[in-house]
């Protein structure tokens, strides 16, 4: 009978703590931004069909990226991480069928076509994931898209060398809560207790490219109002070269 040996365990062992923790901090990082090179790829071939097209040019990977870190630099990789949330987010406003259960459907097949573990059909976790989402994030991929459209575009395009820029608005209903009480109170014309809450939304439209080039979302202050206080705002995105339609009374529209 052969002697019994102490099996050999292999030690790994580290200077001090903190080499231990930068190395593991880099495998992490390695690990988030090969996930985040995978959501960018994802949201251009379904909204642009992958390759090197005109995505790439208006919006980088890198640059997305870039906004993900600064944007939300602390996030969990769960079913919904911020990218392929906001991918989401825009299918199910432009889908016909806009039901937050479609979505979830839908990602619950792209996770098992990706042989990954599957999530459960139960919508809480996409609104969660929406709710979360850093508008700093959206605001600054979409100011970014909207004006490198514009830059693009031909020069042709421009009236007579110059940039048309269009404003328009409309009202929603907010949730009813206190907090969207405070920030968008109801009109006098309601009782106390009735109604829903209503906030104005502005928006600078660039007329040959169709890009939102800056938006705002105040209290509607009644009709009539024609949305001039959010108007005043939004024109520090014009430029003195430029020409927009509201000459002097933004937004005309009795919303």
């Amino acid at each position: 009978m052969g002697r019994l040996t102490e099996p050999k365990v292999a030690l790994l062992k580290f200077d001090d703590d903190r080499t231990a923790t930068t190395e593991v901090s880099q495998m992490d990082r390695s690990r988030r931004t090969r996930r985040l090179r995978r959501e960018v790829w994802e949201l251009r071939h379904r909204f642009a069909q992958g390759g090197q097209g005109v995505f790439e040019q208006v919006l980088p990977t890198e640059e997305i990226m870039g906004t993900i870190e600064e944007s939300a630099p602390v996030f969990r990789h769960r079913h919904y991480p911020p990218l392929t949330t906001l991918r989401h987010f825009i299918e199910q406003v432009l889908s016909e069928d806009q039901a937050c259960q479609d979505v979830v459907g839908r990602r619950l097949s792209e996770r098992v076509g990706q042989r990954q573990s599957t999530c459960s059909l139960n919508t809480s976790a996409y609104c969660q994931a929406r709710q979360r989402l850093p508008q700093e994030m959206v605001d600054r991929l979409y100011r970014t898209t909207g004006e490198r459209l514009e830059t693009r575009l031909p020069k042709s395009w421009r009236w007579r060398g110059r940039r048309l820029v269009l404003f328009d608005g409309t009202t929603v209903s907010m949730p009813d809560t206190l907090a969207s009480q405070c920030a968008f109170p109801q009109s006098a014309e309601q009782q106390p207790g009735l109604g829903f809450p209503v906030a104005r939304l502005s928006g600078l439209i660039g007329l040959a490219s169709g890009a939102v080039l800056g938006h705002a979302v105040s209290a509607c202050e009644g009709k009539g109002s024609g949305g001039i206080p959010q108007g005043q705002v939004l024109q520090n995105h014009i430029l003195p070269s430029e020409i927009n339609n509201w000459g002097q009374t933004p937004c005309p529209c009795n919303c």
